[in-house]
């Protein structure tokens, strides 16, 4: 595992300090590494910032959103399966299989497979308020730093995770570790690019302290690559509009054009270890 100290004046995979401006976000900066492309925070926010600001991550979240809402569990499972869909997974990928859902947050997704038929399902995550609530619904989630886990699996899940982590090349690093032969690891996460050019300081992924990091859809998969992931598929998706901004129509069409386009500002990735003898243990 690398285990540089975390410089807060520069970026996080390229160590360069070479930057251009890109938007002030509540006081917040964010500014592009003209080495790598990433678009960080600058500074980053200390240690000590980010932990107070998940101390109560659950309610700071459902009352501002729908997510880790009641409702926001039947828009998560809507939005996956649609997502697996694009990226082409097949329809019992996690039959028999051991499955680690990292920041799973209230257990949504831990919910979603347990019936399934996978061999183990374990969510884990940093918020002890979001924990509490996945175990009180019976769900087997366990308060966990992602980097403390050894254990093997052949499926690990990170959505929207990575651009919360200020070292995110880390938690690709371990993933690989963790992976049995064939392994499979999906990501999701915001990325920049045409629609946050448009949006500017008002794209609604420039959320200061919670998205610290966020990538190109080339960056991330590069980093992926340089750490022995293949890229098996990849989806974007999303206009940049929440519901509250457009009217559904126009939500709708836009969030299509952007999909059909491939300029979304969100990505999904379906990313594969090699087996033993080089190929993947999920059929596409």
């Amino acid at each position: 595992m690398s285990k540089q100290r975390v410089n807060r004046f520069e970026c996080c995979l390229c160590r360069g300090d070479d930057i251009k401006p890109v938007c002030v976000k509540l006081g917040v900066h964010y500014v592009k590494c003209l080495q790598c492309g990433l678009v960080r925070q600058h500074p980053y926010p200390s240690t000590e910032e980010i932990n107070k600001y998940y101390e109560n991550y659950k309610s700071l979240k459902s009352s501002q959103s729908e997510y880790l809402s009641d409702n926001g569990q039947c828009v998560f499972r809507r939005d996956k399966t649609l997502t697996f869909m694009d990226l082409g997974l097949p329809k019992d990928c996690f039959k028999d299989k051991r499955v680690l859902d990292v920041g799973c947050a209230t257990g949504d997704f831990v919910e979603m497979i347990s019936g399934v038929g996978a061999k183990t399902v374990l969510g884990i995550d940093l918020s002890a308020e979001c924990i509490s609530e996945a175990q009180a619904r019976g769900l087997p989630c366990q308060l966990a730093s992602y980097t403390d886990i050894s254990e093997k699996f052949d499926v690990i899940t990170m959505f929207h995770v990575i651009e919360h982590i200020i070292q995110p090349q880390d938690f690709i690093e371990h993933s690989f570790k963790l992976l049995s032969p064939g392994g499979m690891l999906l990501v999701e996460t915001p990325v920049i690019g045409l629609i946050s050019e448009a949006f500017g300081r008002r794209l609604r992924y420039f959320m200061p302290t919670e998205h610290l990091n966020l990538f190109t859809a080339d960056c991330l998969i590069r980093l992926c690559n340089l750490h022995g992931f293949s890229l098996t598929a990849q989806v974007r998706f999303g206009s940049g509009n929440d519901s509250e901004m457009i009217s559904p129509p126009n939500k709708r069409a836009m969030d299509a054009i952007a999909k059909k386009c491939g300029f979304g500002d969100t990505l999904a990735i379906w990313l594969s270890k090699p087996g033993t003898g080089g190929e993947s243990a999920f059929a596409k």
